[in-house]
Order: structure tokens, then C-alpha cells, then sequence
């Protein structure tokens, strides 16, 4: 199932990832040489690319470290580089363009550690009292402090120490057991924060209270994971359905206006479906991976799909973990199988060996 695929990424399980290269040292930034490993996949499920504010491309894996593109050479991180584990996740941008990201013991519920790049190497953030084990997703607001989640709680840093900022108590039925919550969260340019959950559907705060988002309102299940919010101030999220019994299958892509829940149901993919990846181009077309069918762009009025792949695979299943606009323009895609970016109208597999440019 599509789901069992995806939710790999998801920090729910380990896979198997191709070897490192046998022929030159993978570690602390030795060039991959041209040589039979360049054709190998940069991760079988890479996560991100995200530019960091010198321009170097980064990636995370469930099972192959950290990777870093730099313009001229791939470099890959692992624990002898720092790392707690080659499961990298989380990885996102602080207030001063430096990447952060998390990274975890391969193993479900493993330990994890927050990290920082330094413009060299990659070192354990420096913490506020009171920061949580094994972190999670983290996230900067838009006053630059820092949010990450651990044991499935959120946690802030205010005035320099960090403290747990609970969500109310449950309402709703709750019928997730598979162990795996999506929870995430976003800001809004209002300042509001919405956090995303397991069975109780998003929570919006608006600084004193909590506004709870449901399948009450119009969204298929309260399974939610949140994704950005666009240009004209919409709010896109997807539920999921893969904890619900087959009769029940009602997972879709959202957008929340602030009055109304739309869906997509005209759309193959993007209902009836779990969908993973949101993004919006500095043009506000709105990107969406629609697993087991297409990317489509989406320029508020039509949908164009893309289902061109180079090259031609007969089991492209369009898992996509990720997609990244970088400052050129390019579009990139983390799918379950590699790395992509998008050339016209195809996508083009990008190994080890390139090509990058």
C-alpha cells in the first residue's frame, strides 16, 4: 500500500538504503569520485532538498545521513560526523538562513538530537534549559523562536527557557492505533498558529484561545498534517486514511479559507487518497504530489498534471516525501526511489553523479 511507503519517511520505520560508495571515503565531505557509485541514488527517500543561505543543497534520509550538495561535490554526514543516527529528518531553516535539522537512531522511538550547521560542520544545538529528549520537527515562528515536538507534545522557548505548550484535551473519537500521529504545525501571517493532530483535526490558536478545526466543519477525517499557507492567505492540509477501515477511505487535500473546507473530488488522486506534499512557487502555483498519480500544479483556476519520468520506470509509484523551489527557479521532488527535479515537463533522476545543473 501507498501509505506503508510513505509513512517509511515518516519516522515511522527504517528501510533498506543503497550502500555507500566502496571505492572512496563517504565521510566528512570527501567528493564522491566518478566512478560505478555514481549512478546510485543520492537516498532511496530523500527528504527536503532546502537551501541553506550559502546556497548549498540539502537533504535528509531515513537511512543514508545527511547529504549536501555544495555546487561542485555531494557530501554525506553520518555518526562518525556527529550525527545520533543516519535517520535525518526535519529539516528547516532558522531565522538567519542556517539549517537545522534532527538526527535519530534508526530505529522507532530511538533517540534524537537537534542539530546545527555551523558553515563547516554539523554540531548539536546548544540548548535552552528545560529543551526536551529526543526532539522532533522543529520549527522557528515568525518572532524566531524555537518549537520542537517530543513525546508526541509540543514545546517553546520563551525568554529562554523551554517549557510544554499542551493542546486541550481530546474530544473526538480516537481511532488512530497504529502509533504514528502526523502532528505538525504552522504560522500564519496573522500570527495565529495551527497545529495539527491525530484524530482531533487541527487546532488554531489565536494567541488566547483554541479554535479546533473538524470533520464538524467539512474535513474528511480528523487525521490531519498541516501544509503552508498560500498567497491569498488559504490554508492547505491533508487528511489521512490509513488508520481507518477500508470503508472509511476518506482521506483528501484541503484548503481552508477561513469559512469553508474545499476538496478536490473532480481531481484523480486528490481525494480517496493520502496526499504528503504541498508546495508554493514564487509564482502561487500551488504544487501537489498526488500519490500513486501524478504532480499537479494548480494555478487557483486548473490543474495541470505531470507524469513524465526519465528515466522511464514502470514502477513510479509518485511517492513524493518532498518538493523545493531553489533560488534558480528549479523545481525538486523527494520521491520514494530518488531524487528528481523537473526539466519541462519531465522529471529527471538525479543520482549521485548528477546531473545537478
Amino acid at each position: 500500500m501507498n501509505h506503508i511507503l510513505i509513512l517509511s519517511v515518516l519516522l515511522v520505520a527504517g528501510c533498506e538504503m543503497t550502500t555507500e560508495p566502496t571505492t572512496t571515503a563517504a565521510r566528512r565531505g570527501v567528493q564522491v569520485q566518478v566512478d560505478s557509485t555514481a549512478t546510485l541514488q543520492v537516498a532511496d527517500y530523500p527528504l527536503g532538498p532546502i537551501e541553506d543561505a550559502d546556497g548549498n543543497l540539502w537533504m535528509g534520509s531515513v537511512s543514508s545521513g545527511a547529504m549536501m550538495w555544495n555546487g561542485e561535490e555531494l557530501r554525506y554526514f553520518h555518526a562518525e560526523d556527529g550525527l545520533v543516527g543516519d535517520r535525518v529528518t526535519g529539516l528547516t531553516l532558522g531565522p538567519e538562513g542556517n539549517l537545522w535539522l534532527v538526527s535519530a537512531d534508526e530505529s522507532m522511538g530511538g533517540g534524537s538530537a537537534l542539530m546545527k550547521w555551523d558553515g563547516e560542520s554539523l554540531e548539536r544545538a546548544q540548548h535552552p534549559v528545560g529543551f526536551p529528549d529526543n526532539p522532533v520537527r522543529p520549527f522557528f515562528d515568525n518572532e524566531g523562536a524555537l518549537w520542537v515536538q517530543s513525546g508526541g507534545q509540543f514545546h517553546r522557548e520563551v525568554n529562554g527557557v523551554f517549557e510544554a505548550f499542551p493542546l486541550p484535551e481530546p474530544s473526538l473519537p480516537l481511532t488512530n492505533t497504529t502509533g504514528y500521529e502526523p502532528k505538525n504545525m504552522r504560522q500564519m501571517r496573522s500570527g495565529d498558529l495551527w497545529f495539527a493532530t491525530s484524530d482531533q483535526g487541527a487546532y488554531r490558536w489565536d494567541g488566547k484561545d483554541f479554535h479546533q478545526l473538524s470533520t464538524a466543519d467539512g474535513l474528511p477525517t480528523n487525521n490531519v498534517s498541516l501544509h503552508m499557507e498560500d498567497g491569498q492567505g488559504n490554508l492547505w492540509l491533508s487528511c489521512f486514511h490509513w488508520h481507518l477501515a477500508s470503508g472509511q477511505k476518506r482521506g483528501a487535500l484541503c484548503m481552508w479559507d477561513g469559512q469553508t473546507v474545499t476538496t478536490f473530488p473532480n481531481v484523480p488522486g486528490l481525494t480517496e487518497n493520502e496526499i504528503y506534499s504541498v508546495f508554493e512557487d514564487r509564482n502561487g502555483n500551488i504544487w501537489i504530489c498526488a500519490t500513486g498519480h501524478a504532480v499537479y500544479r494548480y494555478d487557483g483556476a486548473r490543474f495541470e498534471s505531470f507524469t513524465r519520468v526519465q528515466p522511464a520506470r514502470q514502477d513510479f509509484s509518485f511517492g513524493c516525501n518532498s518538493i523545493y523551489e531553489d533560488r534558480k527557479g528549479r523545481m525538486w521532488f523527494g520521491f520514494a526511489g530518488g531524487l528528481y527535479r523537473l526539466e519541462g515537463e519531465t522529471f529527471v533522476n538525479v543520482t549521485r553523479g548528477g546531473p545537478w545543473d
